[in-house]
């Protein structure tokens, strides 16, 4: 069974945006990426607002299923490669609100710099 989580993004505007998460929702699958954002957050190399953010955190759930972005559409269902989906961009996907059956809620608070993380 997956371990599923949903992903909300916040900023000081008071705007949200909701990603789910469909497998490797739990700490050790999740915090790496999303402490990668915030990483990058702080460090200025990305802007602190959830429509920029956003599509970053998209790339980074991308890059774990190891996709490139070199601007060329390519035929990704691979026969006997299990890691590459044909239908999903990545691990972590936009979606409209929470989602009922998730293990995990994170919010990521671009604002205040923070990842937290609440079970269910």
């Amino acid at each position: 069974m997956s371990t599923r989580a949903n992903i909300k993004l916040i900023d000081d505007s008071d705007d949200v945006l909701w990603f789910y998460r469909h497998s490797d929702g739990y700490p050790e699958g999740a915090l790496p990426t999303l402490t990668k954002l915030m990483n990058f957050v702080k460090e200025g190399k990305i802007r602190a607002n959830v429509g920029q953010a956003g599509g970053w955190l998209i790339m980074f759930g991308a890059k774990e299923y190891e996709k490139d972005f070199d601007g060329t559409i390519h035929d990704i269902s691979i026969p006997g490669d299990d890691k590459i989906s044909g239908w999903k961009v990545g691990s972590i996907e936009p979606t409209i609100a929470q989602h009922g059956d998730i293990d995990y809620l994170y919010v990521v608070d671009l604002h205040n710099k923070t990842v937290t993380n609440t079970p269910f």
